[in-house]
């Protein structure tokens, strides 16, 4: 069991797969990390394991809801143009971050992998846009109790069989702290919905064996016996 005592030795830097590659420089996240909006981004760990997952499962269709600049997009986009293979989708309501995400994508040259929306998930035309066969979901939106499970009631219907949905924010206890409806965040929101849904199982990541007290999940569906 890792404990804190070990994090000098075992130390906190991560070495990132998804840079120094010929498809997506160090420019472009040196940009990134001093853009005035950089708050929020997702953790390296996160873009990490997104990164090996889609080069591992070659995924078809991807859909992160909640884009804020696109830390995370160009990470998944990039990933999908290594495959040469799949499409993801981007969700950032938001004018001035999607104005960054945007930008981002093409500075990046992911338009072919990568799609940012204007859009919300609770919005009505989603699923004509994307369909309800996405194969890998990563959830990093609102913070709050009641809109993740509203995210969450939504995954579940657009995941394929078979899929996966990375949840960012589920760590103990920062998913509650940074609740503002004080109802335990994200992670009471995902317990919330496994004990309500047998059929779901997730796997937590959390403080600190995962080198960041934001904590990860990933749920899936269980396969019928």
């Amino acid at each position: 069991m890792i404990k804190p005592s070990d994090y000098e030795e075992r130390g906190w830097d991560l070495k990132t797969c998804f840079l120094g590659d010929s498809t997506l420089g160090f420019e472009i996240f040196e940009k990134l990390k001093k853009h005035e909006l950089v708050a929020g981004e997702s953790a390296d760990g996160t873009r990490n394991l997104l990164f090996s997952i889609i080069l591992s499962t070659r995924p078809k269709r991807v859909l992160e809801i909640g884009s804020h600049i696109g830390s995370a997009s160009v990470v998944i986009g990039t990933a999908l143009k290594s495959n040469k293979y799949g499409l993801a989708y981007h969700l950032e309501p938001q004018d001035h971050y999607f104005e960054a995400l945007s930008n981002v994508i093409n500075e990046a040259d992911l338009q072919d992998y990568s799609i940012p929306l204007q859009k919300y998930s609770t919005d009505p035309d989603l699923n004509k846009i994307i369909g309800n066969e996405i194969d890998l979901i990563f959830l990093d939106a609102n913070h709050s109790y009641s809109y993740a499970v509203k995210d969450l009631e939504i995954s579940t219907k657009l995941l394929a069989n078979n899929g996966l949905i990375l949840i960012d924010d589920v760590g103990n206890p920062r998913s509650g702290n940074i609740d503002q409806e004080n109802k335990g965040g994200v992670r009471q929101a995902l317990n919330d919905f496994i004990s309500e849904n047998d059929e779901y199982t997730a796997i937590f990541f959390d403080y600190p064996f995962w080198l960041n007290p934001c904590g990860l999940a990933i749920l899936s569906k269980k396969p019928l016996n």
